[in-house]
């Protein structure tokens, strides 16, 4: 990167502007540095004044994950949405689940070569995943199931597979090849295996806040592990807000404020191993090489009203790397997100400067615009 600088004061702010030149977007894209910010506020608080919506939480552990659904409203309403929420979360792990051998993307992995009769919702949700992969060059890719599982990740059984090893089943990840008919038919080659946890539980999400709508629920949260997703706003009428980990410790590093919103974030700091190499491998494995992405990034959140979109992204653009992360918001800009980097940067997207709150002091903060 080549920077160029000026400084000006405005009262006691002193603001930084840098150019970024990049060979593959804009040559000259800026950002603001803001060293210091004074807007400080409690990152998970809720308001007192909920008191008179009924609160019905439900907790489920599903797709490897423990899952919390806080809708509000009528006490009946709250608990009746709720149930059809578990119901539909359950019924979509059923569908897609990689490794039950009654799911459909299990009978998909195995009669390759075969067209296979799927439901309108696995049908639905692998052509999303294609169209992301499409959409992101192979940033995101639904195909890189049998690398995951050489590398172990798959089965806790970790290891550096053999370079001939990963340059073999590269043969086999090219997304392009998985066919569509209508009455929902899918075909996927020989050797070729599908795995939809990078976009399984922003779908599921989607799927649940238009279910919590059609039950009369107009204020409600979900939360899927790093995928959170709000409906409306909190009954008070005042916006959620929603605590972003620092990657590098697990405490707070900062808080938006969101309504009708998916906030989902992907990082490599809770599944990884240490090698005998003494190198840290993460799971989020990068289509090209077949190796797990080892850039500059720590984590990415991204926020979009579609939890499926924002799914995808956030692991498509750790993938990508912060140069063409920025490309690829400026090109669509139809998200807004933030980016933690190993030295302690954080570059955020300007269509939140408003409502996002540094509360970890320890980063340097950079507006992209």
């Amino acid at each position: 990167m080549k920077f160029s600088r000026f400084l000006y004061k405005i009262g006691f702010l002193s603001i930084l502007a840098i150019n970024i030149l990049s060979t593959s977007c804009q040559k000259k894209s800026n950002f603001v540095n803001t060293l210091h910010n004074n807007v400080l506020y409690n990152a998970h608080s809720e308001s007192s004044s909920l008191s008179y919506s009924h609160k019905s939480t439900l907790n489920i552990t599903a797709m490897d994950t423990f899952m919390t659904i806080q809708s509000y409203g009528d006490k009946k309403d709250a608990e009746i949405a709720n149930q059809k929420a578990k119901e539909e979360i359950l019924k979509i792990e059923k569908l897609l689940s990689v490794t039950d051998i009654e799911s459909e993307i299990f009978r998909i992995n195995h009669h390759q070569n075969e067209w296979q009769n799927v439901t309108q919702t696995t049908w639905e949700v692998l052509l999303e995943a294609k169209q992301m992969a499409q959409l992101t060059h192979g940033s995101f890719n639904p195909c890189l199931y049998p690398i995951l599982s050489a590398w172990g990740f798959t089965t806790g059984s970790f290891s550096i597979p053999e370079n001939d090893t990963i340059q073999y089943l590269l043969h086999f990840t090219d997304f392009e090849k998985i066919e569509f008919k209508d009455s929902y038919k899918i075909f996927i080659p020989h050797n070729m295996m599908i795995d939809l946890g990078g976009i399984a539980k922003g779908f599921t999400g989607d799927r649940i806040i238009q279910i919590l709508k059609e039950n009369g629920i107009e204020s409600a949260l979900l939360d899927f592990g790093g995928n959170i997703q709000t409906l409306g706003t909190k009954p008070d009428g005042t916006k959620w807000n929603i605590g972003i980990k620092n990657p590098l410790t697990g405490e707070v590093a900062a808080g938006i404020k969101v309504e009708n919103m998916a906030v989902i974030t992907s990082g490599g700091y809770e599944r990884f191993f240490t090698a005998s190499d003494g190198k840290k491998y993460i799971h989020i494995i990068d289509s090209k090489t077949g190796f797990p992405v080892d850039n500059e990034i720590t984590s990415v959140t991204i926020l979009s009203s579609s939890g499926t979109y924002a799914d995808a992204l956030s692991t498509a653009l750790f993938v990508m790397g912060t140069e063409k992360a920025f490309c690829f918001w400026k090109e669509h800009r139809d998200f807004e997100m933030l980016i933690f980097t190993k030295d302690k940067r954080v570059f955020v997207t300007k269509g939140i400067e408003k409502n996002v709150a540094f509360i970890d002091k320890s980063f340097e903060v950079y507006w992209w615009k």
